[in-house]
């Protein structure tokens, strides 16, 4: 699946010249902050609602992308790992984490505010993800895994030109991938991420 949604985020890349006029591109850091996440534990297939809770981590984000008037299309990179804070209610101390890769195709409008250096935008993406779970080994048997699953995303933020061609970006997203598994049960996942990144135009 990694592979196919690689071939889209390239194939709309390469398509989009044909309607648009300037290409950029744009890193990203900031918070990520991982939702609590339900378990269906395959040892004793008890069903745990908010099984998992994690601590904040540190996602960031590169993407090349072209601007058309008031839109822009991108695909963009990240990465995220957030270590567990509790499972299934015990606390974790032995380092046991998530770390999320996205691969995104994303879309952009930028709301005209009649200025011409602050511009709000708002944003969805659609990709993948390759969640890989560490576990140290404090409840199972040390393994890490990784899985890829569907993913998509929301945003809303605020674009300052702080020259002809660079614009600073603070933003927020909602990152929400399908569930994913490892040897010992389903999880869900999803992030509410926090940016602040720099975007150059060429």
């Amino acid at each position: 699946m990694k592979k196919i949604l690689l071939t889209a985020l390239i194939a709309g890349i390469s398509a989009a010249p044909a309607i648009a006029s300037t290409p950029y591109v744009s890193g990203s850091v900031g918070l990520g902050i991982f939702c609590n996440g339900d378990v269906k534990d395959s040892i004793d297939g008890l069903h745990y609602s908010d099984g998992v809770t994690y601590k904040t981590g540190v996602p960031i984000v590169g993407a090349i992308g072209i601007k058309q008037d008031a839109f822009r299309v991108e695909a963009a990179l990240g990465y995220q790992t957030n270590d567990l804070k509790t499972f299934e209610g015990v606390n974790v101390t032995n380092g046991d984490s998530v770390s999320t890769l996205t691969y995104m195709l994303n879309g952009y409008y930028d709301i005209d505010v009649k200025s011409k250096n602050v511009s709000p935008y708002v944003m969805a993406g659609l990709g993948g993800a390759s969640l890989t779970a560490k576990n140290a080994a404090d409840f199972y048997p040390a393994e890490e895994k990784s899985t890829s699953v569907f993913a998509w995303q929301i945003g809303a933020g605020v674009g300052c030109k702080v020259a002809s061609n660079v614009t600073v970006d603070l933003g927020y997203r909602y990152l929400k991938p399908s569930k994913f598994r490892d040897s010992y049960g389903e999880y869900t996942a999803a992030s509410s991420n926090i940016l602040a990144g720099v975007r150059y135009d060429f």
